[in-house]
């Protein structure tokens, strides 16, 4: 189901501060709790094609657009499970549709073209391999390619009330180039995608609760698209991208 999303820049200095205020609406989500510092890792393979439309759908201001990538968490180890992720955008409404495989099958993915090695997660199968399905339909068809990876610590809070509410403080947003899909878990080489602020996402369907404008009045804090995956390609070619005509 689509879900309305926002996103804020919020000064890294508010941190504290906002936890503090929005924690009578909030909990921490399952998986952020059980982190020992309340946080994760979230990393992510971002794929466009040679002359990133992505990229530019999104300079462009195209309402109905959408993302390609890799994601994973944490650590590596020996069972690390990746999922094939298609983020669709239709104006202020997000979807997204992926599928689960072991990152050490992920290059066989990518080669063979083999659905079976997408895992039976907890989610409907069918619906998984029909999201593998279309990632790889528009792999080839866009010629999509590894661009950069996007890697930042995330705190997740839901709602205590059952709204279906999610927000998250996405925190120290770093990105380098990529044009392989290993590496997704390596530190080296990455250089910072935003300085002095996080963003904060707010996921949530039909009505945004009234505490969360006034917070963000508060703070004096208006939304903004906070895209990590524009931010991430300005800082890697240093906002001297050369746009492209289609």
């Amino acid at each position: 189901m689509a879900r309305l999303e926002y996103k804020y820049y919020i000064p890294f200095q508010f941190l504290d501060n906002l936890r503090r205020d929005v924690s009578p609406y909030l909990n921490y989500d399952l998986y952020t709790y059980r982190q020992p510092k309340r946080e994760y890792t979230v990393r992510s393979i971002y794929l466009d094609s040679e002359r990133l439309l992505t990229y530019h759908e999104k300079q462009d201001g195209i309402k109905q657009r959408n993302k390609y990538r890799i994601r994973g968490y944490n650590q590596q180890s020996d069972d690390s499970i990746v999922f094939l992720e298609i983020k669709r955008k239709d104006v202020e409404h997000i979807s997204k549709d992926r599928a689960p495989l072991l990152y050490n099958n992920l290059e066989e993915f990518i080669v063979t073209k083999e659905v079976s090695l997408i895992l039976n997660g907890t989610n409907d199968v069918t619906k998984q391999t029909a999201c593998a399905q279309n990632f790889l339909y528009y792999y080839l068809r866009h010629n999509l390619k590894p661009a950069v990876i996007v890697t930042y610590e995330r705190e997740a809070f839901e709602c205590k009330f059952g709204s279906g509410l999610r927000m998250t403080f996405d925190k120290n947003i770093r990105t380098k180039i990529t044009n392989t899909f290993t590496g997704l878990f390596s530190e080296e080489q990455m250089v910072p995608s935003l300085q002095k602020y996080f963003v904060l996402e707010v996921k949530f369907h039909r009505l945004l609760p009234a505490w969360l404008p006034s917070i963000m009045k508060k703070y004096d804090i208006a939304r903004s698209s906070a895209p990590k995956y524009s931010m991430s390609i300005d800082a890697v070619y240093n906002n001297r991208f050369i746009k492209y005509s289609n």
